[in-house]
């Protein structure tokens, strides 16, 4: 049976190369979600989603580098979901972060990002 986009949900999963995060990528993964790991150091979320397929035959499954910390960063992943998924119906914010995350709200402009505060996020 093929799902088409709009039948398919879509989930990301902040700090998803180890740990936690990973754990729920592949559980999601099993049951047919189509995830998006990220982390903030390329190869090792390459190696975490090499891992998922050769270790646990798990195919729906893609790589994105994202620092939670960098509004570009955002703002990459949040262009690549809308051109590639369309749609975004998971997010599992598990990335590690000390403090307080403060985000530029004119560079996140700049860019090109979308910025809703106190709405529903809009991709």
């Amino acid at each position: 049976m093929v799902l088409h986009m709009w039948e398919r949900r879509i989930e990301v999963v902040t700090g998803g190369n180890k740990g936690i995060g990973y754990e729920i990528c592949h559980q999601l993964a099993l049951n047919g979600i189509e995830v998006v790991l990220t982390a903030r150091n390329e190869s090792r979320g390459v190696e975490a989603v090499k891992k998922l397929i050769n270790a646990h035959g798990i195919h729906n499954v893609v790589f994105h580098q994202l620092d939670i910390t960098d509004s570009i960063s955002v703002a990459n992943l949040g262009k690549f979901i809308k051109t590639r998924f369309k749609k975004l119906d998971i997010l599992v914010n598990n990335a590690a972060e000390i403090g307080i995350v403060c985000v530029d709200e004119q560079k996140f402009k700049d860019i090109g990002a979308y910025w809703f505060p106190n709405e529903e996020l809009k991709l």
